[in-house]
């Protein structure tokens, strides 16, 4: 098998298990938001159940990114064991440090991340965040083994981690009932703990066999930690922007945190399947072409992948802003979620979905300067993004609710991109940025069009029973719409994507 079959091949693995993924991790919040509405008990759950992450995962992130470069530098399967032995034990240390805090002061971890919480929901969070912080082990010991398991041409544990923690959520929340909802964390716990034991597995299939030693002073650690640190508190802007929305969502009404959550959700879902498809695809490109200085191919691969970024994407934002109240009467209220969470929803998915096109661009212009080895852009951007994110939070929360953190959040990804685009054009003088932006505001206006033919007919003119029939019309109009509009006035633009597509 040669190299290119074996990309194709590891290409199409990485895409079917990431999608899966999504798919059973949406279907794992349906079942949250049935059995239990937007109510005091989810919005502990999906608070404690973030807080881990937001603490610790952008530490395996990190390494999850920079691990494989410093992997490949060492020359024996010894080597490479002992080295990865030696990150091991580190990051245990590390975790156990930050657990033993959290398990010995929940209540102020707790006022730091939700300082608005009701008595009710805070008792439901204590609980839940001791039982949850457990899972901070499973969670960053297998980004390290995915990573070991990537490097040594292993991706089927990597690609299917995600599938197999969502199917023991979903089976676990199913059993939970009030009485006993601390079994949501036990579940977040055991699947995180039966999906690091996959991974373990596959990097045993991969060589790994365990030293205890524990060198921090390594020149390899150092290495990886260098490399790490800028990933690290670019990561930490972006979880101190959503400690800032729940701490300001904690002060609103019971359920707004949960509802926020879903919202988001859903726009996650819908952008970065796209986004997160195409930017999984030519970073490997990108990082290649500028090794070997061709700026020209470098351009124009650059372009290529963002118009077909772009044409998928402006289509989703709308869709998820014009239809969002029908989307998520549809999907969500059913069982304990009644018409009074569903409004919160769809009002912060419509403003949400502002920001999905900023979204999948800034995280694709992100990895282009990874590419281009330049780390310190992106962090700044990323921190003064933060900086309005919290400005416009405070400005638009007394008044507008759940619907001001949702769209202060949508504006400052704007804000992101538009600086993005700035650095990027200005420092490396990619000319391709003026016209990806120029890309973005044509497909832009065309998926706003469609989505006023389809909403002023389906909403205003014709009146239909059936919401499913509704939503169904309403989609298929704006497609109809989106590509007529596109066919018409943008042929070599789409035969051009249809050409990439196949290619």
């Amino acid at each position: 098998m040669n190299d290119k079959t074996k990309i194709k091949r590891a290409a199409i693995i990485l895409v079917i298990g990431t999608v899966t993924a999504k798919i059973l991790g949406f279907m794992r919040e349906l079942v949250v938001a049935y059995k239990f509405g937007a109510s005091s008990i989810t919005d502990a759950f999906v608070l404690t159940n973030g807080i881990p992450s937001l603490i610790f995962v952008s530490i395996g992130t990190a390494i999850g990114i920079n691990y494989i470069p410093c992997f490949q530098r060492i020359k024996t399967i010894d080597e490479k064991n002992k080295f990865t032995s030696n990150l091991l034990n580190i990051i245990i240390v590390i975790l156990l440090s930050g657990c033993f805090v959290v398990e010995c002061c929940p209540d102020i971890i707790l006022k730091f991340f939700a300082i608005g919480l009701s008595d009710e929901t805070r008792q439901y969070a204590i609980v839940m965040l001791r039982i949850v912080m457990i899972a901070i082990f499973p969670i960053i010991i297998s980004h390290l083994f995915q990573a070991y398991s990537q490097a040594n041409g292993i991706f089927v544990t990597t690609a299917f981690f995600g599938v197999a923690t969502n199917i023991v959520i979903i089976i676990i929340t199913v059993l939970a009932s009030e009485k006993n909802y601390w079994i949501l964390s036990v579940g977040t716990v055991l699947a995180n703990t039966i999906g690091m034991g996959v991974v373990i597995w596959g990097s045993r299939k991969g060589g790994f066999h365990y030293c205890p030693m524990f060198h921090p002073h390594d020149r390899q650690i150092k290495r990886l930690v260098s490399l790490s640190l800028p990933l690290i508190i670019e990561d930490i802007a972006s979880s101190m922007s959503l400690i800032v929305d729940r701490n300001l969502a904690s002060l609103l009404d019971s359920g707004t945190i949960a509802g926020l959550n879903y919202a988001g959700t859903l726009g996650n879902i819908a952008g970065t399947m796209i986004s997160g498809s195409v930017i999984t695809a030519v970073f490997p490109t990108f990082s290649k072409l500028n090794a070997s200085n061709d700026k020209r191919a470098f351009e124009a691969a650059f372009r290529k992948s963002a118009d077909i970024m772009l044409f998928f994407l402006c289509p989703v934002a709308m869709m998820m802003t014009f239809f969002a109240k029908d989307i998520v009467v549809f999907i969500f209220q059913h069982g304990a979620f009644n018409s009074s969470a569903s409004k919160i929803v769809w009002e912060s998915m419509a403003c949400y979905g502002i920001g999905i096109i900023p979204s999948g661009m800034q995280s694709y212009l992100i990895r282009a300067f990874y590419s281009l080895q330049e780390t310190k852009i992106p962090v700044k951007v990323k921190v003064f993004a933060l900086m309005c994110n919290i400005g416009l939070n405070v400005i638009t929360v007394q008044k507008w609710r759940h619907i001001g953190i949702a769209l202060s959040t949508s504006i400052s990804l704007i804000i992101s991109y538009v600086l993005l685009s700035f650095f990027l054009d200005k420092k490396f003088r990619i000319g391709a940025v003026r016209l990806i932006t120029k890309e973005m505001i044509v497909n832009s206006t065309i998926s706003l069009f469609s989505g006023i033919i389809s909403y002023v007919i389906f909403e205003r003119c014709i009146l239909i029973d059936s919401l499913f029939f509704k939503l169904m019309l309403e989609l298929g109009g704006f497609l109809m719409c989106y590509i007529g509009f596109n066919a018409m006035m943008r042929m070599n633009t789409v035969k051009g994507i249809i050409k990439i597509l196949k290619e």
